[in-house]
Order: structure tokens, then C-alpha cells, then sequence
């Protein structure tokens, strides 16, 4: 019960990595709030979670609609102790191929959401004194990773938005930190690892000798959400089983 009586906001919280850490946060007392564009598996994981959880349909990536959502948040709850921005699209290709479009989608999700949905809550932590932020980055942050020259300089501007929010936010008791996943399983994993070939290719260059799961990930995020990460702030936890060290 790391969290008992926390209210945490998940982005992206109906599947794969969002519905784990949403799922994760209940199990140790949180409130949650499910944030996602998509509401059949919003509402899905709402449901699961039960009295504990809500679900409120939205795109981070437009201003308002997270506004209205903190806002909702706040009537519902009355305070916000943590916020999970895990929101993110993906897209590949070669780099001199990726369209203005792919590039503007990549940092309208992944970068803007991650300043819009934090820029929502920080008043509401700094009058509480306190308060987490874990922005989800990967490890196509912190690797030359080819075919994904968009999503890698999003996810690196995570990590510099990560730093730069950490140091401004430090004197009001706000912790900012970054998880950076490798390939994971989620279900927009498993359908672009569909090619058996491809996956076991993956698969050998990893030390650990596998792909992650969900599941895999939760343990980083409630330790930077409780308590216990008090200490610590602007920093990063990579988990990829191994594979950004080679």
C-alpha cells in the first residue's frame, strides 16, 4: 500500500504499458485516473480496476481536453499526487522518407502532451507542496536506433524536458524523472513483432534473452511514484534487459 490515498493520473491507460501502471498504482492504494483516446479500453480498465478508477476520454494532445481533465480530476478527488505521462504514438521508416506529418504526430503526442498534461497539474502540486512526475521516455532516447529517427528525437526531448522540469520544480517539492522501456509487448509491440524472424532477431541481441512485458516496467514506476524516491529527481531508469549497455 505504497500509495495508499495518492490519486495518480495514467496517460495512455487503456493498454499495454499505461494499463499495467494503472493497474500497478490500484494494487498500492492509489486513486486512479484513466486517461486515453480510446474509451472502449479506458472504460475496460476502469472497470477492472473498479471504485478506485476512473476513466475520462482524452487527447493530450489538445490543450483543453487535458485542462478539462485535471479539472474532473479535481472534483472527483480533490488533490493529484501523481502524474504518469506514458501517452505516446510510434512510427517508423527511413529517415529521409518520414513526412513532416510523422514528425509533427511524434511531437504533438510525445512531447506536447507530456508539457501540456504537465503544465496542467504542476499548480496543484506546488499549493500541495508536493508532488511526482514520471514521463515515460525509451530507450530510442539514449541509442542510435535506425528506422525510427522521429520518435527517437521525441523521446529525446523527453529526457531534456525531464532534466530541465526536474531542476525548475525542485523547490516546490516536485520530483520529475523519466522511465525509459526497451521493446516491449504491448499490443502495439506484438502486432509490429508479428514477423517470427524479426522477433528472434530482437530477442538475441538483448543479454537478458527476451523482450519485455508490461508487467516488467511497473515496479521502476511506483517506486518513483512512493515515498521511497523522495531522494531523487531529474533523473533516469532504463529497463530493457540490458541492451542500451552494449
Amino acid at each position: 500500500m505504497r500509495l495508499k490515498d495518492k490519486v495518480v493520473i495514467v496517460t495512455g491507460g487503456g493498454q499495454g504499458l499505461g494499463e499495467a501502471f494503472a493497474k500497478g498504482c490500484a494494487r498500492e492504494g492509489a486513486k486512479v485516473v484513466i486517461v486515453d483516446v480510446n474509451e472502449e479500453t479506458g472504460k475496460k480498465v476502469e472497470q477492472e480496476i473498479g471504485e478506485n478508477a476512473v476513466f475520462i476520454r482524452t487527447d493530450v494532445s489538445q490543450r483543453p481536453q487535458v485542462q478539462a481533465m485535471v479539472d474532473e480530476a479535481m472534483k472527483r478527488f480533490g488533490r493529484i499526487d501523481v502524474l504518469i505521462n506514458n501517452a505516446g504514438v510510434h512510427a517508423g521508416g527511413k529517415f529521409w522518407e518520414e513526412t513532416d506529418e510523422i514528425w509533427r504526430r511524434m511531437f504533438e503526442v510525445n512531447v506536447m502532451g507530456v508539457v501540456y498534461c504537465s503544465q496542467a497539474v504542476v499548480p496543484i502540486m506546488m499549493k500541495q507542496g508536493k508532488g511526482k512526475i514520471i514521463n515515460v521516455s525509451s530507450k530510442a532516447a539514449i541509442v542510435g536506433e535506425p528506422y525510427h529517427a522521429a520518435y527517437s528525437a521525441s523521446k529525446g526531448a523527453v529526457l531534456s524536458l525531464t532534466r530541465a522540469m526536474a531542476a525548475e520544480l525542485a523547490q516546490y517539492g516536485i520530483r520529475v524523472n523519466a522511465l525509459c522501456p526497451g521493446t516491449t509487448l504491448t499490443p502495439l509491440g506484438q502486432s509490429a513483432l508479428a514477423d517470427p524472424e524479426l522477433r528472434r532477431a530482437l530477442e538475441s541481441g538483448i543479454p537478458l534473452g527476451r523482450l519485455g512485458q508490461p508487467e516488467d516496467h511497473v515496479g521502476s514506476v511506483l517506486f518513483l511514484a512512493s515515498d521511497e524516491s523522495d531522494w531523487m529527481t531529474g533523473q533516469m531508469i532504463v529497463v530493457d534487459g540490458g541492451l542500451s549497455m552494449i
